[in-house]
C-alpha cells in the first residue's frame, strides 16, 4: 500500500511539472509580445523586488510541513494541531510585518530609487500594491499547503497547480482583447490568482482535514 502510495504520489507531481513547465514556456513568450519588452521588464523587477521581502516563506513552508510531519508521528493529531495553531499565527505576524515594511521602506524604494519611466510610475506603483498583496496571501497559505503536502495530498497539490497554471494561460490568452493598460490589468488578475490559490488550499484543509 505504501509502494503503491508513492507511485502514484511520483505520477502526479511528474505530471505536474510537465504540464506546468510546459504551459509555463508558451506563456513567456507570448506575455513578452503582449506587454512589451519595457512593460515585461517593469514587471518583473518590482515583483522581483516583493518578492524579496519573502524570502523567508519558501524556509517556513519546508519548516511547517516537517513539524506536521514529527508531530503527527510523535503525538498524533493533537501534535499537529497545536503546530497548524502556532502556523497560523507566526505566518499572520509574518505577513504583517512584510506589509508594514513593503508600505514604508518598499513604497520609497520604488518611488526613489528605482529608475522607471515617468510615464509608468502609477502602473509601477500599481503592479507594487498588487504584488504585496499576492505575497500577503502567499504567507497566509503556508499552515494550509503545507498540511496538504505533510498529509501525502499530491494529487490535489497537483490539481491546484495545473489549474494555477491554465488559469495564466488564459490571462495571457484574453489580455491582447481587453482595452485598458496591459501591464496593470495583468498584475491584478495575477493578485487575484493568488487569493484564490489560498482558499483553495484553505477550504480543502478545512474540509478534508476536520480536525485543523
Amino acid at each position: 500500500q505504501s509502494n503503491k502510495r508513492i507511485a502514484k504520489n511520483t505520477l502526479f507531481l511528474y505530471i505536474r511539472m510537465v504540464i506546468v513547465m510546459a504551459i509555463n514556456l508558451y506563456i513567456t513568450r507570448v506575455i513578452l509580445d503582449v506587454l512589451g519588452v519595457s512593460d515585461f521588464g517593469l514587471y518583473n523587477v518590482v515583483c522581483g523586488f516583493v518578492s524579496m521581502f519573502g524570502v523567508l516563506n519558501t524556509s517556513m513552508a519546508n519548516g511547517v510541513q516537517r513539524f506536521y510531519n514529527f508531530e503527527f508521528g510523535r503525538n498524533g493529531i493533537d501534535g499537529v494541531v497545536r503546530v497548524y495553531n502556532t502556523a497560523l499565527i507566526i505566518q499572520f505576524v509574518l505577513a504583517v510585518g512584510i506589509l508594514i515594511l513593503a508600505e514604508t521602506f518598499g513604497l520609497w524604494y520604488v518611488n526613489t530609487k528605482m529608475i522607471i519611466d515617468p510615464d509608468r510610475v502609477i502602473a509601477a506603483n500599481w503592479i507594487f500594491q498588487f504584488s504585496v498583496i499576492s505575497l500577503v496571501f502567499v504567507v497566509l497559505q503556508v499552515p494550509y499547503s503545507a498540511a496538504i503536502l505533510a498529509y501525502e495530498k499530491m494529487d490535489y497539490y497537483a490539481i491546484v497547480s495545473i489549474i494555477d497554471a491554465c488559469m495564466k494561460l488564459g490571462i495571457v490568452l484574453i489580455l491582447p482583447h481587453v482595452s485598458g493598460d496591459s501591464l496593470i490589468l495583468y498584475g491584478l488578475l495575477i493578485m487575484m490568482m493568488s487569493i484564490l490559490d489560498f482558499f483553495l488550499y484553505r477550504v480543502y484543509c478545512l474540509v478534508k482535514f476536520n480536525h485543523l
